[in-house]
This record gives structure tokens, C-alpha cells and sequence, in this order.
């Protein structure tokens, strides 16, 4: 069925608009859970379990079988490895010494490294002229944002590592969205990523074990909404939508998702800090502002360019709706 059918439109709306926004709320979730003293591994492995249990019994109360095949279930591993333990939890990582307002603005630069994949790799939808135009106007405004860090300008050592980590995370998260194109599944989607996520968090518990971090774990009322929103919100139903959108959607389009988290980070991360959810409201300075333009102007150009559609592989076979949240 075509994406210009009125029914297939309106879920892609919907999916853009949970990717876009309630992605762009995680950046300060996951600050809020961090200030509470959660220990990044495990907070990471308890928000992707919760959030895959989640999704297999919403997909079991729909009578969706679970079994998955070997195959499926290694591409799901591999995908969940690098999208979750390596993209998510850099996020995390990076977070201890920067805002997250920040790392938000830090991963814009997927859209370009997913475009340089389309452009290199077989049977993918490569980007027009004018949308790798749009890609390089947003990184442009990456370098506004990065380039006086490095240059000693602005920001601290500490704040350039956080900038390291989520730039290294960023292009473990491209890498599984290209793996999750390029090895399409057999498997009901939502079953398929509750198993990513179930193996994503199993691994970070370990980790967090390796690190000790269960000795260090304590969980406060704010500590416990952060995790609880994560989970639900942002993993189980705004997640969901990505990998939807992704098998579905030119995966350079998908990708502009990176330019509207950072204007909803910004955002939040101030009136955070007037509300008392953060210590002071996160403010970018000069650069920083000057970057957010550049990178929004990005998406205006990428989001019109048509994609020059390559040999695609079958789509795997979706739910007919996202899961719900828990009422209240």
C-alpha cells in the first residue's frame, strides 16, 4: 500500500510527531534521572526492559505470536547492540558533563551520516542534490555548535568528552538504522523490537554489574517519573514509531528527527530550570544559539527534497497500531 493512502499518511504524521517531540523530551528525562543519582548503565538496563517487557505483552494481547526465527532474532541483537547499548547509552554517558540541550544539538549530525550511508551503500533511497544540500547546511550548523569547543573557545574539557561520546553514539545509532534497512524481518515489528530492546538491556545490566553500579542505585520520586517516562514514552511508543518509520520512510527523512529534538531540548531544558526539574535552566551560549539556527534551516531544505528511490528490500510486516500507553 502506498504511503499516499489517507490511512498510511495519517499514522506517518503521527509517527514523525512522537519521534520529533517526545524524542526531544528524553534529552531532559534522562538529565532529570542522572541529577537523581541513577547510575547510567543500569538506568539504562532497567528503562529498556521495562519498555521491552512492555511491547511483547502488548503484542501478546493482541495475539501476536512471539516465536522468532534464528535469524531475526540475530538481526535484532545486532540492531538493538548498536541502536540502544551504543546510541542511547552514549546519551547517557555524554550527559554527566553536558547539558542536554547540548547533546540533542550533538546528535543533528545523523542526517548526514545516514545520507553518506544511502550514497555508498546498495538499495537504499539516496538523497537528491538538494536534499545532501539540506544535510550539509545542517552540519554546518554542527560545526558552529562543536567547532569553538575544539578550538578552546567555549565550553570546558569535560563538556568536549560529552560532545566525543555522543558523536561516537551517534554513529552507532546510524549504523543500526542502516542494519535494520538492509536485513529486513520476517517478525511482527513491535515483537521484533521489544527482543532489540530485551538483549539491549540485558547487556547494560551486565555492565552495570561489571561497574558496580547496583551498589550505588537509589531511586527517588523524580528519579522513578524520569524512568517511567522513558520507558513507556519514550522507548516503548516513540521507538516503535522510529523503526516504523525507518522501514517504511526514505531513511534521510526519518533522520531529520535530529534537527527538531534540539529546538524541543532547548526548550525544555530551560523551562526546566525555572520550574525546579533542573538546578538552573540550561541556556546555549552564542554558538550554541547560532548553531540551533543553521541546523533548523537544515531541515526545511531536507524535509522537501525528493529521495531517488533504490531497489528496496520487502518491508517486514507491522502492527496495525502503535502500542498505548498505560492510562494515567
Amino acid at each position: 500500500m502506498s504511503l499516499s493512502h489517507p490511512g498510511l499518511r495519517a499514522k506517518t504524521i503521527l509517527c514523525f510527531a512522537l519521534v520529533y517531540v517526545v524524542w526531544g523530551s528524553t534529552y531532559l528525562g534522562i538529565k532529570v534521572g542522572l541529577n537523581e543519582g541513577l547510575p547510567p548503565a543500569l538506568f539504562g538496563a532497567i528503562r529498556l526492559l521495562l519498555a521491552g517487557g512492555l511491547l511483547l505483552a502488548f503484542a501478546r494481547l493482541r495475539g501476536t505470536r512471539l516465536a522468532i526465527s534464528r535469524r531475526d532474532l540475530s538481526t535484532s541483537a545486532i540492531v538493538g547492540l548498536c541502536l540502544l547499548c551504543g546510541g542511547m547509552f552514549s546519551t547517557l554517558l555524554s550527559e554527566r558533563w553536558i547539558d542536554s540541550s547540548l547533546a540533542a544539538l550533538v546528535v543533528a549530525a545523523a542526517p548526514l551520516w545516514m545520507a553518506l550511508a544511502e550514497t555508498v551503500l546498495p538499495g537504499m533511497d539516496r538523497p537528491s542534490r538538494r536534499g545532501v544540500f539540506g544535510l550539509v547546511i545542517g552540519l554546518a550548523g554542527l560545526v558552529l555548535l562543536i567547532g569553538p569547543r575544539i578550538g578552546g573557545v567555549s565550553g570546558t574539557p569535560q563538556e568536549l568528552l560529552g560532545v566525543a561520546i555522543q558523536v561516537v553514539g551517534t554513529w552507532l545509532w546510524v549504523t543500526g538504522s542502516v542494519l535494520s534497512k538492509k536485513r529486513p524481518l520476517t517478525t511482527d515489528g513491535t515483537v521484533a523490537t521489544g527482543y532489540e530492546m530485551i538483549i539491549a538491556g540485558s547487556v547494560l545490566a551486565l555492565v552495570a554489574a561489571v561497574l558496580g553500579e547496583y551498589g550505588r542505585f537509589t531511586l527517588t520520586p523524580a528519579g522513578a517519573g524520569a524512568m517511567l517516562y522513558l520507558a513507556v514514552f519514550g522507548s516503548a511508543v516513540a521507538f516503535t514509531a522510529f523503526m516504523w518509520l525507518i522501514r517504511n520512510v526514505a531513511a534521510s527523512k526519518v533522520m531529520t528527527y535530529a534537527y527538531v529534538n534540539p529546538v524541543v531540548a532547548v526548550v525544555l531544558g530551560y523551562v526546566a530550570g525555572l520550574v525546579g526539574l533542573l538546578a538552573k535552566p540550561e541556556v546555549l551560549d552564542a554558538w550554541g544559539l547560532a548553531g540551533t539556527v543553521v541546523i533548523v534551516a537544515g531541515i526545511v531544505i531536507t524535509t522537501s527534497a525528493p529521495a531517488t528511490r533504490g531497489r528496496r528490500e520487502p518491508i517486514a510486516p507491522e502492527p496495525d497500531e502503535l502500542p498505548e500507553a498505560p492510562a494515567g
